[in-house]
């Protein structure tokens, strides 16, 4: 019952996360719900960031490449089978059991099985914004601290709210179509 009150509380705080039709973001399989597109939007907005930090000519483009690099390989495997579970929140929270439940509990298994791996990728991302944030304060690119702050910032939400939110959709649909 804790876990379907976490849910709700979740539900209702990305209620407003619906896919719309014509925004297909995920990676297509029959039966995997959509990211939400809330989600979608920060992270092509983070990546269009670091993107833009890439093409200042001097140490901190140097850097910042990397970064990118890295940020897009994470955000496509969060998209891949760590975000689509939140897709389903709304549905959930309207105590509605979606018809791809057991591909969706699949998703959950495998982001508890690649928790440690998903939070060391947010380790290495944040060891180089420190090294970027270094180099950008000597070159005078003030920007690059404000991103570090935003992306930091977008790091700890995903730890603390999306990634359990995900592993609940997955518990739950799991009580829900195997009840004890």
């Amino acid at each position: 019952m804790k876990n379907l009150i976490c849910l709700i509380v979740f539900a209702m705080l990305l209620s407003n996360c619906r896919q719309r039709a014509d925004e297909n973001y995920i990676t297509i399989f029959p039966g995997k719900p959509g990211v939400p597109s809330s989600i979608k939007v920060e992270h092509e907005f983070l990546l269009s960031q670091v993107n833009a930090i890439t093409l200042f000519q001097d140490s901190t483009g140097l850097a910042a490449t990397e970064i990118e690099e890295l940020m897009q390989h994470h955000f496509r495997e969060e998209e891949d089978f760590v975000l689509p579970p939140l897709g389903l929140l709304p549905l959930l929270a309207s105590d509605k059991i979606p018809e791809q439940s057991k591909e969706v509990i699949q998703l959950a298994q495998k982001l508890k099985a690649q928790l440690a791996h998903m939070t060391l990728e947010h380790q290495m991302i944040n060891a180089l914004i420190v090294q970027l944030k270094e180099v950008a304060t000597c070159e005078n690119h003030p920007e690059v601290v404000d991103f570090e702050k935003v992306l930091r910032k977008h790091a700890e939400i995903e730890e603390e709210v999306y990634f359990p939110a995900a592993i609940l959709v997955g518990e739950y649909l799991k009580l829900k179509i195997n009840p004890i």
